[in-house]
């Protein structure tokens, strides 16, 4: 029974080390924003895909995340919630995270709505937000700033 009990907490302990390091991994992962599509637009809102290139830069482990909560901003104008969860990027990987976004045509100015419309490379893009990360402590939070300047880099 006492080697049950010693096994069954071992492998809980590893599982929670295990957790952690991804979560530290993720963490330490090169973000940036590698495109950013009109998807859908009417005369109420304009919708975006927003692709974010993430790069796992240890060799050895996973990285993971369970979700990410943050804003977008366009010429450092407010214009959306960004969301999205349940990334796992192997070792030494990259991967193309997807967000699909919905911006109000009231919180953009007319000269904002021509520079997107037409791909301009004046449009600076910035997502700030916050990475949750499962552990067996509960949620930990890490903070991300994603910039990207001009739609064409």
């Amino acid at each position: 029974m006492k080697k049950l009990v010693l096994f069954i907490c071992a492998a809980v302990l590893f599982s929670a080390c295990s957790a952690v390091q991804e979560a530290k991994n993720f963490a330490n992962c090169k973000y940036s924003i590698r495109n950013i599509e009109v998807s859908d637009y009417n005369i109420n809102s304009i919708g975006f895909d927003v692709y974010l290139l993430i790069t796992n830069l240890n060799k050895k482990k996973a990285a993971a995340i369970k979700k990410f909560e943050g804003k977008m901003t366009m010429n450092d104008t407010y214009v959306a919630d960004i969301n999205f969860a349940d990334v796992r990027i192997e070792p030494g990987a990259s991967k193309v995270q997807k967000a699909a976004i919905v911006v109000p045509m009231k919180s953009l100015s007319s000269k904002m709505v021509g520079l997107v419309s037409m791909g301009s490379a004046s449009v600076d893009y910035h997502i700030t937000g916050t990475a949750y990360f499962d552990t067996p402590l509960g949620e930990v939070p890490v903070p991300v700033d994603i910039g990207r300047r001009g739609s064409n880099n």
